[in-house]
């Protein structure tokens, strides 16, 4: 099977961009072809040296005719689908943010939610049938994140907050950071926003008795042996154990942006739950449920499903040109406000001509409207 897998980055080390190489490494070990593409010319030299993925910016000279698209990021996803006559496609949805709104098209044959909260808001609000929903939910390369070889501590006192949505001056850190010093838990913070990323997570997660994450950070951690408080973006959840595991995992290991402001004394209480033979305990579950290999395993299936259902379907061209067009319709107020907030420049042959371009250009235009420039 050949698969062409979609993203709107591919050179950075976040959740999507992790989820492609993996997916990729996965199916090659399972005897398929895979592809990634991006639409940024720039993606190819600043994809990892290490990486054996091909990766494609031209999607008219392509090595070969992918027999699945596994889209992923609305823009990215129709471009590939629409230069593919013929082929059939998924649509993986990673969270409820704009880049990863819900195209239709009649050959998006089925669509993955990371999470059951997610299935159900794809549902509701895009309308779509909840058979034609399946929950995968995320897993990461254990032979990547090893447990560490010593037992969890009796007790914790190395802690980490790894996350990119908040920084130091934010409220939930800093109950973190109360919550801590009360138990003299030293705390390291990794994320972009505290100034410092890892580029080997799992070198250093084992070095951590407790970690605040949320998503694929926290199966990382977990699955190198550490405690984890799930870590919301306004809040913090409980510490993962086994009788929450079931339910923390259904929701990929996160709390709604609606909880409780954050608290150091239930930061704290959740921090004082903790006991070694649980940490292991959930250390194990997640190693066990979470493996990429049993996700790639599972898709395999939905993919022959996909190609198989696209081979008995009749062909609508009609269909699939007003799905392009009410796609297009979607996206031309986006379009209108960037060259509104670029005052209309943006065309001109002295401007940006890649995605990086036109960052630098949005960059200077901020520095205007704030008087720096």
């Amino acid at each position: 099977m050949r698969v062409l897998i979609t993203n709107t980055r591919l050179e950075g080390r976040g959740g999507t961009e992790t989820f492609v190489r993996q997916l990729a490494r996965g199916l090659q070990a399972h005897g398929h072809s895979a592809i990634a593409y991006g639409s940024d010319p720039k993606e190819l030299p600043r994809l990892l040296e290490s990486d054996v993925i091909p990766v494609a910016t031209d999607l008219e000279h392509l090595p070969f005719r992918p027999d699945i698209i596994h889209a992923q990021h609305h823009l990215d996803a129709m471009t590939a689908i629409t230069a593919l006559p013929g082929v059939p496609a998924i649509y993986h949805c990673h969270g409820a943010i704009w880049r990863e709104s819900l195209p239709k098209h009649p050959r998006i044959h089925h669509y993955l939610a990371v999470s059951s909260t997610l299935r159900e808001r794809m549902s509701i609000e895009f309308v779509i049938p909840p058979s034609d929903i399946s929950v995968v939910l995320n897993g990461v390369d254990m032979r990547r994140f090893r447990l560490r070889t010593s037992t969890p501590p009796a007790r914790l006192t190395r802690g980490l907050v790894y996350n990119s949505r908040h920084d130091l001056e934010s409220p939930t850190v800093k109950a973190i950071q109360e919550a801590a010093g009360r138990r003299a838990i030293h705390l390291d913070f990794i994320g972009s926003r505290f100034g410092r990323l890892a580029d080997a997570p799992e070198s250093l997660l084992p070095s951590y008795d407790v970690v605040f994450a949320s998503g694929l950070s926290a199966i990382e951690a977990m699955a190198c042996g550490c405690a984890v408080v799930v870590l919301g973006r306004t809040s913090c959840g409980e510490l993962v154990r086994p009788e929450n595991f079931t339910r923390y995992r259904g929701v990929n290991f996160t709390i709604a942006v609606n909880s409780p402001a954050p608290c150091a004394g239930a930061i704290g209480a959740q921090l004082d739950r903790y006991t070694p033979d649980e940490a292991a305990a959930v250390s194990a579950r997640a190693r066990h449920e979470a493996d990429f290999d049993r996700l790639v395993a599972s898709l395999i299936p939905v993919y022959e499903q996909a190609i198989a259902h696209n081979a008995s379907a009749v062909p609508d061209p009609t269909g699939e040109i007003l799905a392009t067009s009410r796609y297009l319709r979607s996206i031309v107020p986006l379009i209108k406000m960037t060259d509104r907030a670029l005052n209309a420049q943006w065309s001109s042959p002295t401007r940006a001509t890649t995605l990086e371009g036109l960052r630098a250009e949005i960059e200077i235009l901020r520095q205007k409207v704030d008087g720096r420039a």
